[in-house]
């Protein structure tokens, strides 16, 4: 009989908020050695490796490097809406302070990969590990690759959040299976549950509570004290409303023992506030950089990207584990 070695990730309590991010003390509990061996015939351990660390290392590149450079690099490491949140990302480094720039910088560690999806076919997906320098907290990335002539790529990252764990997956060598388009065999569809998230933080009037299939994050309960904090800001001058909806499942594979599935999910986020004066409302750096408005007379709307990652169960309730955002565009008038 033979026996199944598996890695359990979790991030610890104890937390503060700085910029977009939630970071933590935290330590990773299971993490093997970087794995080696045959996945499912399809990707090697020491392959997965080799491809995640040359990922995360174009990445770390893309982030420091300005102009047509950083776009090189950055169409190089990420896709889709990750790739959006990355240039965005790019344009507003320079509204950042120096303690922000710093929360986001990794250890030098060689990342970790967790699981790689099994089997020949295509897409392929992995998932992937690394850490936060100053806080410790444990980042979570997927990488994908949607046929033989595509480079992995990453198409979501997240850090964990406080009082989170993700269970463990298969050992590498053996392969998980992919999310894919069949929900079978977990509590809720990945689609579905993203939908009711998404309803369930909007401002003023989020959707009827009843019985959610997701438990209560720490991720939830920043957007929603934010999103009150600046309704109160501008209650003197305008109205402010908060709109999120599901955009995409990115992606996901599947736990050990049939214990559901890890999933990464895009919410797009509309935050817009209405001047009621005869005045103008002042704007953030960020917005000024996205629009070129240093004000506005009758109306400010503002677009992000919310990347959440789920566990869903085979049953009950799913969690957040993870979660980044990322302010991406602006209007104003």
């Amino acid at each position: 009989m033979s026996v199944r070695r598996t890695r359990r990730l979790a991030a610890v309590a104890g937390s503060g908020l700085l910029a977009v991010s939630l970071t933590s003390c935290a330590a990773v509990a299971g993490i093997s050695d970087a794995p080696t061996g045959t996945v499912g015939g399809a990707v090697s351990g020491t392959r997965a490796q080799t491809i995640a660390a040359q990922v995360i290392d174009t990445a770390q590149k893309a982030s420091a490097a300005p102009g047509a450079e950083g776009d090189t690099l950055r169409d190089a490491a990420y896709t889709g809406d990750a790739l959006t949140a990355a240039k965005a990302d790019a344009k507003l480094a320079g509204t950042l302070s120096q303690d922000q720039k710093d929360a986001l910088a990794l250890t030098p560690s060689a990342p970790v990969v967790l699981a790689v999806s099994n089997g020949l076919s295509y897409p392929r997906s992995m998932v992937v590990q690394t850490m936060r320098a100053k806080s410790g907290l444990p980042v979570l990335s997927l990488l994908v690759t949607p046929d033989v002539r595509t480079p992995f790529k990453i198409a979501a990252s997240a850090p964990m959040l406080p009082a989170t764990e993700v269970p463990a997956f298969d050992q590498v060598t053996q392969g998980a299976p992919s999310l894919g388009d069949d929900a079978g065999g977990l509590a809720i569809d990945p689609e579905k549950l993203t939908g009711d998230y998404a309803a369930s933080l909007a401002y003023p009037a989020p959707a009827a509570a009843g019985d959610r299939p997701f438990t209560d994050d720490a991720f939830a309960a920043k957007v929603k004290a934010a999103a009150k904090d600046q309704a109160d800001k501008v209650a003197s001058v305008g109205t402010f409303t908060e709109q999120h909806l599901a955009k995409d499942v990115a992606g996901g594979l599947r736990l050990a023992g049939e214990r559901g599935a890890l999933a990464f999910a895009v919410i797009e986020r509309k935050d817009t506030v209405l001047n009621k004066t005869t005045g103008t409302i002042n704007v953030s750096p960020q917005f000024t950089v996205l629009t070129g408005l240093s004000s506005v007379k009758a109306e400010a709307t503002l677009d992000t990207l919310e990347l959440v990652v789920f566990v869903i169960p085979d049953s009950g309730q799913a969690q957040v584990v993870a979660a980044q955002e990322h302010l991406v565009s602006a209007t104003g008038t």
